[in-house]
């Protein structure tokens, strides 16, 4: 099985939505330290610090990471996608379990030209991220084609005509 890599806007992606997520952490963390006026306690003072030292190195080491991890294949029997950080995970999905394709697009995929594929099987959702508008909208043709011969052909009893 061959597995595609993400282009250079996927990991410009990933550093956005890292940082927003982190920022908005920041942001949340701080504003609780301040309403319960937590600064001046020391001992968690401190461990306020390490925290935010903890996200903003995430938002450093994540994105890279996940970007070399991430692959995607499709061949005629199944979609196989891998991502991860600290774990990674596979999911293998077979293409006769598909129900429904859709895309879609966050605003900061929209800000680097990339879009979501969501497939939709009985046992749930599986989404293959960061990809170009043009490339995602072949997978997603490709894969509506696919489950529209299955239909066919269950409905022809498994003989094609």
């Amino acid at each position: 099985m061959v597995f595609e890599k993400l282009n250079k806007n996927a990991l410009k992606c990933m550093y956005t939505a890292t940082g927003a997520g982190v920022l908005i952490s920041m942001a949340i963390l701080t504003g609780l330290m301040w309403y319960f006026a937590l600064f001046s306690n020391a001992l968690l003072a401190g461990v306020y610090l390490f925290a935010m030292l903890l996200l903003a190195a995430n938002a450093v080491i994540s994105p890279p990471f996940r970007y070399k991890r991430y692959r995607y294949a499709i061949n005629d029997t199944c979609i196989d996608l891998r991502e991860g950080y600290l774990w990674t995970e596979e999911h293998i999905v077979p293409l006769n379990r598909l129900h429904q394709i859709s895309m879609n697009q966050g605003p900061i995929d929209r800000m680097y030209g990339l879009t979501k594929v969501v497939v939709t099987t009985a046992g749930g959702e599986v989404t293959i991220r960061f990809l170009e508008y043009q490339r995602a909208q072949k997978i997603a043709d490709a894969l509506t084609a696919k489950i529209n011969d299955l239909a066919l052909l269950s409905q022809n009893g498994g003989h094609h005509e």
